[in-house]
C-alpha cells in the first residue's frame, strides 16, 4: 500500500528496515526475536501495541506503580510487529533535548500562555525523569547530563532565536542562571567552535542510547512484573466485543482485554483511522561520524547541538563521550517533500541527505580536517517519525473508544516527552484523573481535536 501525505494508507513497519548505529551495536541483546510465551496470551488486562519508548515506559510505570501502591499485578502483554525498540526510538539522534525557551511563541499563539509554559516545563521534568528511573533502576545506557548549544548560522535566524527568548522571559519563564544567551558572533565562533556561528544560546540537555534504556526497561518488566511480550506480531486490527472487552488481532491469534493502549506513533492511523491526517509519518534520516583527531580526546565537543538557519531547517548534533562517535541527523530539505512526507519506508536512505550528513562536521567546525580512512560518515538510516497539526502528542483515552488510551504523534521529540507522557497515561488505565498526570491540557486526545479540520501541512508543524 503506497502511503499518502494526509497519512492514509499508513499500513505496517517495513519487515527490513535500515539498521541504525545504535541497532548495530546491540546485536547480542536477548531480546532480539523474543517470545515470552510461545503462543499469543488469549486474555489480558491490558495490552500495549508497540515496543518502543512509549510501550515501555508506560509498561514499566503501570507496573511499578501497582507493586508500590496497589498490590498486585495487571496482566500485560505487549504486542511489537517487528523487533523491540525498532521504530522512531531506536532510531533517533538519542538526545533528551528539552525546549527551554525556542517553541515558545508559537505555543502560545496556538494554545496560550499557560499551556504554552506547561509545555515546556514538561520537557524539562521529562529530562529529570529520565534521570531519576535510570538511576534507580540501575540502567547502563551511557546517559550524559550536560548542556546544549542552539546556534544561529545566520542574522535573522539570531534575531528570531532571541525574540523568542525575550518573549519567553517577559512571560515569567525561567531564564537566569539556566538560559546563556551568546549575542557575539565572535564568542559565539569561540565557544561553539562553528564557523559560521552568529549567536548561541546555551542551557541543559540529556543524550542517551535509546535502545538499549527501553530494553532495560522491558527485561526489568519481563523478569521482576510477568509482562509478556511478543516481538514479530504486528496488529491487524482493534475492535470491540460482545462482552464488552477489546479484541486485538493479530497474524498469530487475538487477546481479549478491558484496556488497549497504542504506543504505535506514525503508524496509529493503521489501527485507528480516525488519526489520518492527524498523525501522519514523515521519514526522518541520521548518521554516525567518526571524528577527526581535532575533535578526539580531550578535544571532544563539550556541548550538544542544534545547528539553524531557519526556524524550520536544522541539523543537530551529539558527540558521545563514552567513545566519540557524533550522531548527526537532519538535511531534511535537500530531498523532495513526497519523498519524507508520508513515507513508511524505513529500508533506505536518500543519497541527497546521506551527501549532506556527510557534510555537517567538516562544513560547520573550525579546523576539522582532513578525514583519514575510517573516519567521518561510517553509516546513515532512516526512521519513521508520527508528525501532528499542532505540534504536540495525543496522549490520553480516546473519548469514542473507551478503554483505549494513546500515547503518540511526537513529531520527532519523544525523547523529551515520552517519559512523562508514558507515565501519565499509566496513571490513566490505573484509574486516575487527568489532573493527576500533570500533562498540558494541549495533550488531551479529545473527539474535538481528533476532527478539527487542522491537517498536517505541506509545510509541517515543527520548531
Amino acid at each position: 500500500m503506497e502511503p499518502r501525505v494526509d497519512g492514509s494508507g499508513v499500513g505496517f513497519p517495513h519487515p527490513k528496515p535500515t539498521l541504525s548505529f545504535w541497532l548495530q551495536g546491540t546485536r547480542n541483546n536477548a531480546l532480539i526475536g523474543h517470545r515470552t510465551t510461545e503462543e499469543v496470551p488469549s486474555n489480558a488486562d491490558v495490552v500495549i501495541i508497540g515496543a518502543g519508548m512509549s510501550g515501555a515506559a508506560t509498561a514499566y510505570h503501570l507496573l511499578k506503580d501497582h507493586e508500590t501502591t496497589k498490590g498486585g499485578l495487571p496482566k500485560v502483554v505487549m504486542l511489537e510487529a517487528r523487533e523491540v525498540c525498532y521504530g522512531a526510538t531506536g532510531r533517533n539522534g538519542g538526545h533528551c533535548k528539552p525546549d527551554f525557551y525556542r517553541g515558545y511563541p508559537k505555543y502560545k499563539k496556538r494554545f496560550g500562555k499557560d499551556e504554552a509554559m506547561k509545555i515546556l516545563q514538561n520537557e524539562k521534568e521529562t529530562l529529570a525523569l529520565l534521570t531519576r528511573v535510570v538511576e534507580d533502576e540501575k540502567i547502563d545506557c551511557d546517559l550524559w547530563r550536560g548542556r546544549a548549544f542552539d546556534v544561529a548560522l545566520n542574522e535573522a535566524c539570531a534575531e528570531d532565536f532571541h525574540a523568542a527568548l525575550q518573549e519567553f522571559a517577559a512571560d515569567g519563564g525561567e531564564v537566569d542562571g539556566i538560559i546563556e544567551w551568546i549575542s557575539s558572533p565572535q564568542e559565539a565562533k569561540r565557544r561553539t567552535r562553528c564557523v559560521h556561528a552568529h549567536a548561541a544560546a546555551a542551557y541543559p540537555t540529556g543524550s542517551f542510547w535509546p535502545y538499549k534504556f527501553v530494553t532495560s526497561l522491558l527485561r526489568l518488566c519481563i523478569d521482576k512484573y510477568s509482562l509478556n511480550v511478543q516481538t514479530d506480531t504486528p496488529v491487524l486490527s482493534v475492535s470491540r466485543s460482545g462482552n464488552g472487552k477489546w479484541v486485538v488481532e493479530t497474524a498469530r491469534g487475538s487477546v481479549q482485554a478491558a484496556k488497549v493502549v497504542f504506543g504505535t506513533n506514525a503508524y496509529t492511523s493503521t489501527l485507528l483511522p480516525e488519526f489520518t491526517g492527524k498523525i501522519v509519518p514523515v521519514r526522518g534520516q541520521c548518521s554516525v561520524v567518526i571524528p577527526t583527531k581535532a575533535y578526539s580526546g580531550e578535544r571532544l565537543l563539550t556541548h550538544t547541538y542544534s545547528l539553524r538557519w531557519r526556524m524550520l531547517d536544522s541539523d543537530y548534533l551529539i558527540q558521545r563521550p563514552s567513545d566519540g562517535a557524533v550522531i548527526v541527523g537532519g538535511g531534511e530539505w535537500n530531498a523532495p517533500l513526497e519523498d519524507q512526507l508520508g513515507q513508511t519506508d524505513d529500508s533506505v536512505t536518500h543519497p541527497a541527505i546521506t551527501k549532506h550528513l556527510r557534510n555537517v562536521c567538516a562544513k560547520n567546525f573550525e579546523g576539522w580536517g582532513e578525514e583519514a580512512q575510517g573516519e567521518g560518515l561510517i553509516t546513515d538510516w532512516t526512521g519513521i517519525m508520527g508528525e501532528t497539526p499542532d505540534s504536540v502528542p495525543f496522549v490520553g483515552e480516546l473519548e469514542e473508544r473507551r478503554g483505549c488510551f494513546i500515547c503518540a504523534g511526537h513529531n520527532g521529540h519523544g525523547m523529551a516527552r515520552i517519559m512523562s507522557c508514558a507515565r501519565g497515561v499509566a496513571t490513566l488505565v490505573s484509574g486516575g484523573t487527568w489532573e493527576d498526570t500533570g500533562l498540558p491540557e494541549c495533550f488531551k486526545p479529545t473527539a474535538g481535536r481528533i476532527k478539527n479540520e487542522l491537517q498536517v501541512r505541506a509545510e509541517w508543524a515543527g520548531f
